[in-house]
């Protein structure tokens, strides 16, 4: 049986991994068969590539393992392949998509060979995209009087798909998080809130997640 390892960033992606993405994989029947590795040095946020790459290496050429990564686009490492190919024309997906590309081709020129158990993904724009799929996330965490209730809604309302929120320093998900909720925590609050939207209601409004997640299943069949 074929084993998935998911290379995250952080402690919120890996609880994520471990508490509802496992989950959600239990349905294939493979529960016992997703493993999550934190990549080192992190600390709240990837700082060099090289990091990831050792990572990817030392995990890619074990026996039937599905090797993915999810990690955020929004202050990416400038030192990723591919960053000096982005230009200001091409939207967010098509930079996401170079950079990919970029990191399978970087990897399998080092190796000299293919890898068609690497699935490289980047999460647009970050992983607390996923926390504003749906308004019920909140309204499970939270009584209304307790954040800003109606800022919630109109994000969510003028982004039907999460992953269009802009990665602006201001203005990316967990900027808007920590102005709507006081005292978030990604850790405690993140999660929670993603594990009573569902796994159903986020692949229904984040097409580029959904993505991943089908090319995961089909190459675990």
């Amino acid at each position: 049986m074929k084993r998935l390892l998911l290379i995250v960033e952080g402690e919120t992606e890996e609880n994520f991994v471990n508490d509802v993405l496992r989950p959600y994989f239990s349905t294939m029947g493979i529960y016992n068969s997703v493993q999550c590795f934190k990549t080192k040095h992190s600390n709240g946020g990837l700082s060099k590539y090289s990091y990831i790459k050792k990572d990817i290496l030392n995990t890619i050429y074990e026996k039937d393992v599905i090797v993915s990564t999810m990690i955020d686009f929004y202050r990416l490492p400038s030192d990723f392949p591919g960053f000096n190919k982005l230009q200001e024309s091409q939207t967010h997906q098509e930079q996401v998509s170079i950079l990919e590309a970029e990191i399978k081709i970087d990897i399998e020129n080092m190796q000299k060979r293919k890898f068609d158990n690497f699935i490289p993904y980047i999460q647009l724009h970050e992983f607390e995209a996923l926390v504003f799929s749906s308004v019920k996330g909140f309204d499970s965490l939270f009584e209304r009087n307790e954040i800003d209730y109606q800022g919630i809604v109109e994000v969510i309302q003028d982004f039907p798909n999460p992953e269009d929120i802009n990665n602006h320093p201001n203005t990316a998900p967990s900027m808007r998080l920590k102005k709507l909720i006081p005292g978030y925590n990604k850790v405690v609050y993140g999660i929670e809130i993603i594990k009573a939207v569902g796994m159903t209601e986020i692949l229904k409004t984040c097409p580029r997640f959904s993505m991943w997640i089908e090319i995961i299943k089909a190459a675990l069949a």
